[in-house]
């Protein structure tokens, strides 16, 4: 692996392959790593299919600090998640009794064997307390197997944040009057001058007082600043009107 932390998302459920429920967990963690100064490599989707979930998160595993799993972890019949990964390391799918404690207290006399399948974790996995929520966080060795539910996977999300916090990233925003390919001359040049420094251009056609936004973002805030500086000469040199900064 690199010195530099890095992570990577894998979205499993074969209702977002379908388009039957929308994938909000991918921005929301995206937004969320990248605030941390947590670089987030990769997201892919798969669907509920066991050899592939075991075998993408053996690779992303082994290809990142940290790893994120988002969905198929309840009691039905399509949530494999976890024996598909206890499987792919050579573990086994046990019953934790700390998790299977408080589901039976939460469900009290609805309970059945289908909700005891929320025990199960990879043989071995840590159990991280979350606050306000009954059930933790399981974590098996860099992987944190998280619920698809959006509201848990964020409650979930923030009970453990913190300790993927990294040195913070600082963006830069210029918004602009402008055709992408007039300025497209510059951002390159920008780019080779400060190559530390991550340069994007996203065009917004329905904007009354802009047309194209530019980002700079690094963690160090003097090259971003100087990058910044660099690029507005050459956009004014251009008479690419400058809408405003941020």
């Amino acid at each position: 692996m690199s010195d530099i932390a890095t992570a990577g998302l894998v979205v499993i459920g074969n209702e977002i392959l379908s388009g039957k429920v929308v994938d909000v967990n991918s921005a929301y963690l995206s937004k969320e790593l990248n605030a941390l100064g947590m670089p987030l490599l990769r997201i892919t989707t798969i669907g509920d299919d066991f050899a592939e979930i075991g075998a993408v998160v053996r690779q992303f595993s082994e290809a990142y600090t940290w790893v994120f799993t988002s969905g198929g972890i309840g009691p039905t019949h399509d949530d494999i998640t976890i024996p598909a990964i206890a499987a792919a390391f050579g573990v086994a799918a046990v019953a934790h009794p700390a998790l299977e404690e408080p589901i039976r207290r939460h469900y009290g006399a609805r309970l059945t064997e289908d909700h005891l399948l929320m025990a199960l974790v990879p043989e071995g996995s840590e159990l991280l307390p979350v606050p306000g929520l009954y059930h933790p966080q399981v974590k098996f060795h860099n992987v944190f197997i998280l619920p698809g539910v959006p509201q848990l996977f964020q409650a979930k999300f923030a009970g453990i944040k913190e300790r993927f916090r990294g040195r913070p990233v600082v963006l830069r925003e210029l918004f602009l009057k402008a055709d992408e390919g007039a300025i497209a001359g510059s951002l390159r040049q920008t780019a080779e001058q400060y190559p530390g420094v991550l340069i994007g251009s996203y065009p917004d056609f329905f904007k009354r007082d802009y047309s194209v936004k530019i980002t700079l973002e690094a963690h160090e805030a003097g090259e971003v600043d100087e990058a910044t500086a660099y690029l507005r000469e050459r956009l004014l040199a251009l008479a690419v009107p400058i809408v405003r900064t941020t």
